[in-house]
């Protein structure tokens, strides 16, 4: 979640913070550096299986929210920019050796557009533009992950993603308005939910079906 942090964090130098802004945003750091553990956990005994690509553009988006306030007079973005180059470059190395997908046509193509996403995210340098295809980039690379999930549920950690999804969410409380930097913590607490969702959705389905075979079996 490199990019919702490091965008935060830079433009916090124009706006009034409150104070308890800062404490949605300590709570989204000590989440984002706890759920790797329980994705470690998961990787070490062979449940989940991170792929490849989408860990390769998010590591690739984490140097690219380093370079955003590489000049910047802002430590604690520094700081937290850091913090998120190393988080992503150990899961990558996770995925470089216990991870899957890389040679399949649509792990070259969503590799290929998402490097070109964030090329373009690097180049613009701020405003909605870049922030949109800072999105687009980050979402093209989960889409290996989604679709490797829809077939094989097992294979990704849900605590992982719903640690992930509600850091983003304390991401979404220490804006709390409606300002562009918004769009980024609102998008990863949607691809954390729907990484959870495809997760249970057998499971949730078969409860479904099973509620509707006892009310159809009901006596009238």
């Amino acid at each position: 979640m490199q990019f919702s942090i490091t965008q935060l964090l830079s433009r916090r130098s124009y706006y009034t913070v409150p104070t308890s802004m800062n404490y949605w945003i300590i709570g989204t750091l000590v989440l984002s550096l706890i759920s790797p553990i329980f994705y470690s956990k998961s990787i070490f005994a062979r449940k989940s299986k991170p792929h490849k690509v989408t860990r390769l553009i998010v590591w690739l988006a984490s140097i690219a929210g380093v370079l955003a306030v590489l000049h910047s007079n802002n430590v604690a973005g520094k700081i937290f920019a850091a913090i998120f180059l190393a988080r992503a470059t150990y899961l990558l190395v996770l995925a470089g050796l216990y991870g899957v997908g890389g040679a399949s046509r649509l792990d070259r193509v969503c590799l290929g557009v998402g490097v070109l996403a964030l090329v373009v995210y690097v180049v613009t340098g701020s405003g909605l533009l870049a922030i949109s295809f800072g999105v687009l980039s980050d979402l093209i690379g989960y889409v290996p992950t989604f679709v490797k999930t829809w077939h094989e549920p097992s294979g990704e950690s849900p605590t992982f993603f719903a640690i992930e999804g509600l850091a983003s969410l304390l991401g979404v409380l220490a804006i709390w308005q409606l300002r562009v930097d918004i769009i980024l913590p609102v998008y990863f607490v949607l691809c954390s939910v729907a990484v959870v969702v495809l997760i249970y959705r057998k499971r949730v389905g078969s409860v479904f079906k099973i509620r509707g075979a006892t009310t159809m079996d009901a006596p009238q």
